[in-house]
């Protein structure tokens, strides 16, 4: 009998053990070991690596104001806002998974300041400056976005026109908050190499690591639940917020993205095509489409903005 119950409680230590194992590896974020400009940078930058650091640079180094809000839960969220003109829309921008708003926006951000946008460089919840651990795939995050909505109208008052960014996970999160309460002076949504759903990409990823996402799914949703205390809802997605929204929506994507796969932003803009267009770049990596073709790139940012004023 003791024998018995020694070796239950062995396998219920080591069932825990690799779960906490699985948590730490898909949700966790350990904020004080993060650098100012995130993560390293994925393999698909490629070439472009060296055009990404020292667009880094050139963000890093221009003058912001670190400003703070609180998240539904409590967290301290932190951002970097750029004041560019009094009067100015405001464009909110999210940056990916264990990514950096001066990285992920190094382009854009710089594109948006030099055409008169006031910009607020976004940390997400468990991310460099902002408090928490566990990173949610969008299902919190998008309610962040509402907090810093909010931080911009009670700034700037509520006729001053928002426009939200996001690239990656970031572009997930603000699809998936497109249903949900925003007032009528955000006005428009654009999204950079969006996943359809946290399941869809953690599973993708999964099986491009080599494991059957399908056997390792309910292990994964169970870690999130009892050390994250998440629960990944099937209907808190980025497709399922399209069909349901009102806000004009860009989407742009690669169409080389080995991260996130261009199928999935396509299923977006297939819940809700009157709302949401879409444009791919060929031969484009995950969230490098600028790069791929700057100039159609700028023009179609600044065509979709300048019809939604």
């Amino acid at each position: 009998m003791l024998i018995a119950i020694i070796i239950i409680c062995a396998l219920l230590l080591l069932f825990a053990g690799a779960l906490f194992y699985s948590y730490h590896r898909v949700f966790y974020a350990p904020t004080k070991d993060m650098t100012e400009t995130g993560a390293p940078l994925p393999i698909s930058n490629g070439d472009h690596r060296d055009d990404v650091a020292a667009m880094t640079r050139k963000m890093v180094a221009r003058e912001c104001e670190f400003v703070y809000t609180r998240s539904y839960d409590r967290l301290r969220l932190r951002g970097r806002y750029y004041h560019i003109r009094d009067g100015a829309p405001v464009c909110i921008c999210f940056h990916g998974y264990k990514g950096a708003g001066v990285r992920d926006f190094s382009v854009m951000g710089d594109l948006l300041m030099n055409d008169g946008y006031n910009v607020l460089l976004i940390d997400h919840r468990a991310h460099l400056g902002s408090s928490g651990h566990t990173i949610t795939y969008g299902i919190r995050e998008r309610r962040d976005v509402l907090s810093w909505v909010s931080y911009v109208i009670e700034r700037f008052g509520g006729d001053c026109p928002i426009y939200l960014f996001g690239i990656s996970m970031g572009a997930a999160t603000v699809l998936m908050s497109s249903d949900l309460d925003l007032p009528d002076n955000v006005r428009a949504i654009c999204a950079d190499c969006p996943f359809s759903s946290p399941k869809d990409i953690i599973c993708f990823v999964t099986d491009a690591m080599g494991m059957p996402s399908k056997l390792m799914w309910p292990y994964i949703r169970l870690s999130a639940l009892v050390y994250g205390h998440l629960n990944i809802r099937r209907d808190i997605t980025a497709a399922n917020a399209a069909r349901h929204s009102k806000k004009p929506m860009l989407i742009v994507h690669g169409e080389a993205d080995r991260f996130v796969p261009m199928q999935m932003s396509e299923e977006i803009y297939l819940a809700n095509p009157d709302c949401v267009e879409r444009h791919t770049f060929p031969g484009a990596g995950h969230g490098l489409s600028y790069y791929a073709d700057p100039d159609r790139y700028k023009a179609v940012v600044r065509d979709f903005m300048k019809r939604h004023p």
